[in-house]
């Protein structure tokens, strides 16, 4: 029984002992938080961006505000209501003498109530016309808020993939010093033992100061693209952070027709164009609306006294009540709502032109986000296959520099190729990156998981 309890008493501690240390090992030294080992995603940055910009908040208010005009606008269908209440005193009462008597016919002291309503049953549609604007501001608020997120989820896309290919580009000046001292070493033992002149080793030295200075401009670049990131984040700006890596080679399948259909179906610049069409159609109705006689609906309700109470006095009624209905109509002001109509109808025809700009400019934008990720996932092919030549290269000058075939210039030249067709590869993958982020932008989207849900009803209402 002792054995077996010290068994188990060990046991436990080994495993203990084990979880600890897994524990520990999982927790970096300086996390200041348990999500950040696992790095900024792009996802999470633009979760980031949407919930504290100014600009979404500024859009988001609008909405509110729009709601605000619409409601205010409705209660142009529901009666008024008003009421008064007056103290008056003269000390020149009218009065009547009959037979030589003098009769007093007001109260010195006059006190009045009055309340009345007023419903509008007819202004010549201008209240329809006002709410259906209203409504229409409401449509044009969230179209502009749609607007503004699409524009700043492509901004953090861009900057993130700014932040990744410093970082790769700095890797590959990094492993371009490593290789560079390497050669300098070689080239060393070479002169010591009098296999190589002295102007290779210095040719070494000045190609490592060279990478050294392109590796310090490479970190630099870095700090300056996490910058840019946090004010997008709207986090302090020296704010330090690793991304998760999203560069991704992903071949574009899809048509510009389906692209360009869906961009005139979704870009939000263009149903606020629509919108704005039926605003000054909207704005032409409410115009003409003095053409037409104004009906309404009032009700008063008069209350007299020579007392606060207003109850009543010897010469004036307790109380008195009426409705009346009333029609206005203006027909004449000098050619004033003619010119006024005149001036709506240009303002439709200036938004109907506005329209069509805005559908060109949209198909050029399309057009020139989709030829651009074509250049760009044609030239990630040459550059993949530029780095693997130049990889190759740089092996065979290496070997026949070490056999002493070629001078130590060859293989320099060479690692100065690897260098350049790697960091051509990095510019070439962000390149196609940020060229599919802006297609999807042009499309009216904010990510591809909208494009596929678009193209899907698309096929589905065409197998129909």
């Amino acid at each position: 029984m002792k054995v077996r309890a010290g068994f188990v008493g060990s046991h436990i501690f080994f495993s203990i002992t084990i979880f600890v240390a897994v524990m520990v090992g999982a927790v970096p030294v300086g996390a200041k938080s348990l999500e950040e080992p696992l790095g900024l995603t792009l996802k999470r940055s633009i979760e980031m961006a949407l919930k504290r910009n100014r600009g979404i908040l500024f859009a988001l208010d609008e909405i509110e505000a729009a709601i605000e005009l619409r409601e205010e606008a409705g209660t142009g269908f529901l009666p008024a209501f008003k009421a008064k209440y007056s103290y008056r005193r003269t000390n020149d009462v009218a009065f009547a003498s009959i037979a030589g008597t003098r009769f007093d016919i007001e109260d010195k002291d006059q006190y009045r109530f009055n309340a009345f309503v007023e419903q509008p049953l007819f202004k010549g549609f201008a209240t329809l016309a006002n709410y259906e604007l209203a409504k229409l501001g409401i449509d044009v608020a969230k179209i502009q808020l749609a607007r503004a997120r699409s524009e700043l989820i492509l901004n953090v896309k861009e900057a993130y993939i700014d932040v990744l290919t410093a970082e790769k580009i700095r890797a590959v000046e990094n492993q371009s010093v490593l290789q560079l001292e390497a050669q300098l070493k070689v080239a060393r033992n070479f002169y010591e033992v009098g296999l190589s002149p002295k102007v290779d080793v210095l040719e070494a030295e000045v190609r490592l100061a060279e990478a050294k200075q392109k590796l310090i401009r490479a970190v630099n670049a870095i700090r300056l693209a996490k910058a840019r990131l946090n004010i997008l984040l709207r986090e302090p700006i020296n704010h330090d952070f690793f991304v998760v890596d999203v560069l991704a080679h992903l071949l574009f399948e899809t048509s510009f027709d389906v692209c360009l259909d869906i961009a005139l179906k979704k870009r939000p610049e263009l149903l606020e164009a629509q919108k704005n069409v039926i605003k000054a159609e909207k704005r032409i109705t409410l115009a003409k609306s003095d053409y037409y006689p104004f009906v309404s609906l009032f009700g008063n309700y008069n209350r007299a006294g020579d007392d606060p109470t207003v109850d009543g006095s010897i010469n004036t009624d307790r109380e008195n009540w009426d409705i009346v209905a009333q029609a206005t109509i203006t027909f004449f002001e000098w050619g004033k709502t003619q010119h006024s109509v005149g001036e709506k109808r240009l303002r439709l025809r200036q938004a109907k032109d506005s329209l069509e700009q805005v559908k060109d400019s949209i198909q050029l934008e399309v057009r020139t986000s989709y030829l651009n990720l074509q250049t760009a996932e044609e030239y990630i092919w040459v550059a993949e296959k530029s780095v693997a030549l130049a990889e190759e290269n740089y092996r065979l000058s290496e070997e026949r520099y070490k056999q002493q075939v070629v001078a130590a210039t060859e293989v320099l030249d060479a690692q100065t190729r690897l260098t350049k067709t790697k960091t051509n590869h990095t510019i070439a993958l962000a390149a196609s990156n940020v060229a599919r982020a802006r297609l999807i932008r042009a499309m009216g989207l904010e990510d591809e998981s909208q494009f596929e849900v678009v193209t899907t009803r698309q096929h589905e209402g065409s197998s129909h």
